[in-house]
């Protein structure tokens, strides 16, 4: 379990590195980061799958668009639902919107409980009806203070639910949905490069980023395998309380290294979202207390 843990905030820890890797590859365009993240970080997950020894989980998948080719609609669309979500967290930190992009990581437990009563019926714990009561204020007050309410905090905390919610419906969870979101964007990408960028232009990229492009495949990879071993290792209760870690970690980023800072006026908003993820954190941890007591009584 030690294991699990550790390559669980280590994949955090590496996750957080990349909040803050556009910022080593300017003057680039964020289209050209996510492009050259894209074109080194799929080649990689296909390493990780032939490691992983997982390639009949895409054999599979490869069988299921032969009898049924209009999922590949449903496919198209996934992908482009993480586009979406890729592009914020690069476009983020470069354009002084690294809290606010963070703030959504932290909604995002959030709007996963109230999708899930919504559409599957789920029902809310004493904790998750507190979390969402705290969390709502938060967001009233926020909209009430600034007029407004951010849009790339909406799109990541609203977002994701969607995305996976798609994921669902297409039954491609795991690896398998990982990798038919990579492809479709790496083909998406390679057209993009094809259209808008010329030899010379790509050996440029490469001469002046040498030694950061190509990391910023391989760490995005690392990243992925740590986190699918980390799944594969711990508890699903220990293992959704460690997804935490990352929200954090993206505000210390914003805060330490992108200096970006909470005005006074978002200050009690903020502090409500963060005191109703602290309750959800709360529920998870009691839970997996009670399931390691139950374990142990065995």
């Amino acid at each position: 379990m030690i294991k699990g843990v550790a390559l669980s905030i280590f994949a955090s820890c590496l996750f957080g590195l990349l909040y803050y890797y556009p910022v080593l590859l300017q003057p680039l365009s964020v289209v050209d980061i996510f492009c050259w993240r894209l074109l080194t970080s799929f080649p990689a997950i296909i390493i990780l799958i032939i490691v992983e020894k997982q390639w009949s989980a895409i054999i599979n998948l490869f069988m299921r668009i032969k009898q049924q080719p209009l999922i590949l609609i449903g496919l198209i669309f996934s992908s482009f639902l993480l586009t979406i979500q890729m592009l914020i967290f690069i476009w983020a930190p470069i354009n002084g919107h690294g809290l606010s992009a963070s703030l959504g990581y932290f909604l995002l437990p959030l709007t996963m409980v109230v999708f899930g009563q919504i559409f599957y019926k789920e029902r809310l714990s004493i904790f998750q009806k507190i979390a969402v009561l705290l969390a709502s204020i938060g967001v009233v007050l926020e909209i009430y203070i600034t007029g407004a309410f951010s849009w790339e905090t909406a799109v990541i905390a609203l977002g994701y639910p969607i995305y996976f919610m798609t994921r669902r419906k297409l039954q491609i969870e795991g690896i398998s949905g990982t990798f038919s979101d990579f492809f479709f964007i790496f083909v998406g990408c390679l057209i993009y490069f094809i259209l808008h960028y010329s030899f010379n232009q790509v050996i440029s990229d490469l001469s002046h980023f040498h030694i950061f492009i190509p990391m910023l495949g391989i760490i995005t990879a690392i990243a992925f395998a740590m986190y699918f071993v980390a799944r594969r290792l711990l508890p699903l209760g220990l293992f959704g309380l460690l997804g935490y870690v990352e929200p954090v970690l993206l505000t210390l980023v914003s805060v330490l290294f992108l200096h970006e800072s909470v005005s006074k006026e978002h200050i009690v908003p903020y502090g409500l979202i963060w005191l109703s993820v602290c309750v959800l954190a709360l529920e998870g941890g009691i839970y997996l207390l009670r399931a390691v007591k139950r374990k142990k009584l065995k």
